[in-house]
């Protein structure tokens, strides 16, 4: 099957995230009347094909029709919400529709035109063309620290507006997140601190540890949720795809809701044969020096729902044939860690490491269909892992038999589709 295309965002494909963008819609009735007690900055949180982009997309989009919206119900003063979009880590076809379509409210930042460059000088471009589009700095050789002056100084006193900045990929914004901290103290901070100010972020990967105030206790967090069958079944709809009920409930099974993953196997029929190209295009933003070992982590790490280093040491060597009783030293497994979340692919949630939803539900699907044979040999090995485990260790056997017993499922005729389970 041919690699599909992603679609950029189109307003007319765009379902569901109503509590989403309900939350942010309120911040900004909050933000233009000046509530002193408000929510200053949003986060939502998101894997790999879960619509963080599209959110931002269409909150760009709408929120500055909120105060005509609003109007239409109630009578209020003639007001205007301005918002400013950057994507810090665009998706190819977003890329694609900037080059064909001029967006003058969207900063779309290029990671490899800017390799050469400092931190300082990133991140002072990216303030220098929000002062620029929200009329702040008229001086192109004005330091950041005057430009943020102006911004304090100028955006209060314009009463009948309310200013918004969306940063989408917030916590991909280079490798070690060594720009984030000026990000922080040079735009976010400043905009969230403003009596009209309003920072609204998505990201994946590790939340990344604020130190202002308004980012760190006036910031609601909310994570992304996957679509209901139902919701799947509106979105193939609307994307020109094959929307019968039993395919849409079939579809979501498979990849879990993930408005990437639906699309995505939504143009193959039957769904299963889009597998392939699914974890494809979710690992496409991955280089390509990595790629191969990426995809090999993934897949002996897939049919767990939390692990360690010991049990990534496992499962890469039954992966790679080795027999029973036999494990990667730990130094390789920390490598295979830190190859994943340098990607962003996983993150640590509780007591231990999760590959994100998105992906760990497309993998498992593409091997139960496509590769069963290892999928079978990396459940195996897990179950007997974890049962040698519950003997050895007995206060902790309580949650190695619930994993096991877990795995055994997969293992059995009717076994389910990539389920999610309670880690």
């Amino acid at each position: 099957m041919e690699k599909p295309q992603q679609p950029a965002y189109r307003p007319e494909l765009f379902v569901n995230h109503t509590e989403e963008i309900q939350l942010v819609e309120q911040a900004v009735q909050d933000a233009l009347a000046r509530k002193s007690k408000r929510t200053r900055a949003l986060t939502f949180y998101g894997e790999r094909g879960s619509g963080k982009t599209w959110l931002s997309r269409h909150l760009g989009a709408t929120l500055p029709t909120l105060p005509t919206r609003a109007a239409r119900t109630e009578q209020s003063p003639a007001r205007r919400v301005e918002v400013l979009t950057l994507f810090l880590a665009p998706p190819r076809e977003e890329r694609a529709a900037h080059a064909e379509h001029e967006y003058k409210t969207s900063y779309f930042f290029e990671a490899t035109a800017a390799a050469q460059q400092s931190p300082a000088m990133i991140v002072g471009q990216i303030v220098r063309w929000v002062c620029q589009q929200w009329g702040v700095a008229h001086d192109e050789g004005a330091a950041v620290s005057d430009l943020l002056y102006w911004l304090g100084r100028d955006l209060p006193r314009r009463d009948d507006a309310a200013f918004v900045l969306i940063v989408d990929s917030v916590f991909e914004f280079g490798k070690g997140n060594e720009r984030l901290p000026l990000l922080e103290d040079q735009l976010l901070t400043p905009i969230a601190t403003l009596d009209n100010g309003l920072v609204v972020m998505t990201g994946r990967g590790a939340p990344f540890p604020w130190r202002s105030v308004p980012l760190r206790q006036d910031n609601s967090e909310q994570v992304l949720s996957p679509f209901r069958a139902d919701d799947v079944g509106v979105q193939l709809a609307r994307s020109a795809l094959n929307a019968d009920p039993a395919r849409a409930a079939r579809i979501h099974a498979l990849g879990g809701g993930f408005p990437l993953n639906n699309y995505v196997l939504g143009q193959a029929e039957p769904p299963e044969v889009g597998l392939e190209a699914l974890v494809e295009v979710l690992l496409d933003f991955v280089q390509s020096d990595v790629q191969r070992s990426v995809r090999e982590a993934l897949e002996a790490l897939c049919v767990l729902d939390c692990f360690r280093e010991r049990e990534i040491a496992i499962m890469m060597a039954c992966l790679r044939g080795q027999p029973d009783g036999e494990e990667l030293s730990m130094e390789e497994g920390r490598r295979v860690r830190d190859l994943l979340l340098d990607n962003y692919l996983m993150r640590w949630q509780g007591d231990g490491y999760v590959i994100n939803e998105s992906v760990r539900v497309a993998y498992r699907s593409y091997l139960q269909y496509h590769r069963s044979a290892l999928f079978d040999a990396l459940a195996t090995r897990a179950v007997a892992m974890y049962r040698r485990w519950s003997e050895q260790y007995p206060n902790a056997r309580k949650h190695y038999s619930q994993q096991a017993a877990q795995l055994e499922k997969l293992l059995t005729a009717d076994r389910p589709l990539a389920p999610t389970t309670v880690r």
